[in-house]
């Protein structure tokens, strides 16, 4: 139902992709519904079906209503990430459903600070401003509740950045939000709250679940007891995709499962505060089912055990502060299988989710449910215009040419005369030379030296040539370097003003159109 084609990043300001149309969106969900409740497939000896009412109900206690799921990591994200929150919004109220953030707290923190247009006296610089300290690769969820001292010191620093556009945006909001976040146990729940706090107030309404606190599900106890042939399955699902795309490297767009001896690789993270996240293999023999993080042995249960997420759960309670949690297609799995009556990815998401779509067709027999795709793009309220690369590159040609050809770029007078005539000379020279093949390189040697030097006399007779062109290179670097931080479509949405969101609102599909 995904017309693939279609999921390209909009180029301009104001362009949206929603694939498919918001009027077939009712349609997919129902066509999900079927392909979940007509499945004769059981997991740990019980039926998908329960297994998903189970689900349902523990997050949001109302099974039966439509559920539209997206998911990204806990970051300051972009106007085209938060436009699949505002159709999932859009679309649950339309369908008297409900709208679910998965919040992938448990990926490595990639984001620690804060990208800034600022407007200066001399123009557009980007600034960084420091969010939060991390040590690398560990996960997000791990990442501290900032104290009172740490935000203050943060909203000066973004107000030191924005300057007077400061009030004029949402971060105001944001901040209050952070603040008001009383509740607030980390960073994770403090980016949760200011975000909230912005989409209240443009009537955006999501709920969220931290990834971090329901990563036990029937599909990765299932995933664990059947590790070989599950892998077998995901592997032949990588090499399809890879084989369609035209990916030569085995290790994009993710690697391979990899079996090391009697024990399998498993698509889940080994995570523990302090250290890098590590790729988690088990072994399973005489019963036991043994975890491992890497070659770090974490937990040994049997197999009873491994069928239960209490029984996981307790085995890891005595692993030195090690965690489970799922790696993306994992994950998406889970939401798809369990969870979502529809899906809505982002562009990169959804390219990816093909490989799901293998594993569920190969590992679970179903026909993928459809999943949707919506991004945008959105300048902030700055100055637009910049220089186009083209012309960039000209102006670049002509300098290089102008030092080595000034003949055709200065002005041509009397005085020139001589020293024209010479490097023609020098030139007819050179080119007989070519031509002849001669393998005299001292005479060739000779004539490009005597170009060379008419060359420098002739712009020594125009001394403002290079200076006038090596200024005007500087000009068009300078603006469009400017223009590409004015166009750059990554800031985080709370840093626009209202207005701008609202433009962005009023391109979007309007809850109406998901009525159908």
């Amino acid at each position: 139902m995904l017309d693939f084609s279609r999921l390209k990043t909009p180029a301009n300001h104001g362009e949206i992709l929603v694939e498919p149309p918001a009027a077939r969106w009712a349609e997919a969900l129902r066509g999900n519904r079927a392909i979940v409740g007509g499945s004769t497939l059981r997991l740990l000896g019980v039926p998908l079906a329960e297994w998903r009412l189970q689900a349902r109900q523990a997050l949001h206690g109302a099974a039966d209503r439509p559920l539209i799921v997206t998911g990204h990591q806990p970051e300051l994200f972009h106007p085209g990430v938060w436009a699949k929150r505002v159709c999932a919004s859009r679309a649950a109220a339309a369908l008297q459903g409900i709208a679910l953030n998965l919040v992938v707290d448990c990926d490595a923190a990639k984001q620690t600070s804060l990208a800034v247009a600022s407007l200066t006296e001399t123009g557009l610089t980007l600034r960084h401003v420091r969010l939060v300290n991390a040590p690398a690769g560990s996960a997000y969820e791990h990442i501290p509740r900032q104290t009172p001292e740490e935000l203050a010191r943060l909203n000066e620093a973004v107000s030191a950045a924005m300057g007077e556009r400061l009030n004029s945006s949402l971060m105001p909001t944001f901040f209050r939000g952070v603040r008001e976040g009383g509740q607030a146990r980390d960073w994770v729940d403090q980016v949760i709250a200011g975000c909230r706090a912005v989409e209240s107030e443009l009537d955006v309404r999501t709920e969220e679940c931290r990834v971090s606190e329901t990563w036990c599900n029937p599909l990765l106890l299932d995933v664990m007891l059947n590790a070989t042939r599950f892998a077998a399955s995901y592997n032949a699902a990588l090499a399809t995709y890879r084989r369609q795309q035209g990916v030569r490297d085995p290790r994009r767009p993710i690697p391979d499962l990899e079996t090391d001896g009697e024990r399998c690789e498993v698509p889940l993270w080994a995570i523990r505060r302090g250290l890098p996240r590590t790729r988690v293999y088990v072994e399973r023999a005489a019963g036991v089912v043994r975890i491992f993080a890497g070659t770090r042995p974490v937990a040994e249960l049997s197999e009873r055990d491994a069928a239960s997420c209490d029984g996981v759960r307790q085995a890891l309670g005595t692993s030195d502060g090690w965690q489970l949690r799922p790696r993306a297609l994992a994950l998406t799995l889970w939401a798809r299988l369990l969870l979502a009556d529809l899906f809505v990815h982002g562009i990169g998401g959804a390219k990816y989710d093909r490989i799901s779509d293998g594993i569920i067709a190969d590992y679970y027999g179903l026909t993928p449910p459809a999943m949707a795709c919506v991004s945008a793009t959105l300048h902030v309220d700055l100055a637009r215009e910049a220089t186009p690369t083209a012309d960039l590159r000209v102006l670049r040609s002509r300098l290089r040419d102008l030092r080595h050809n000034p003949q055709r770029w200065v002005a041509v007078d009397a005085d020139l005369a001589p020293v024209l005539a010479q490097r023609a000379d020098a030139v007819a020279v050179s080119d007989r030379l070519r031509r002849d093949g001669a393998a005299n390189r001292a005479a060739r040697r000779e004539a490009f030296l005597r170009i060379r030097s008419a060359n420098t006399a002739l712009l020594r007779l125009r001394p403002g040539a290079v200076p006038a062109a090596e200024a005007e290179v500087r000009r068009a670097a300078l603006a469009y370097e400017q223009g590409t931080i004015a166009r750059n479509r990554e800031y985080f949405f709370g840093l626009y003003t209202r207005a701008g969101l609202e433009e962005l609102l009023a391109a979007l599909p309007a809850p109406a159109c998901f009525a159908v």
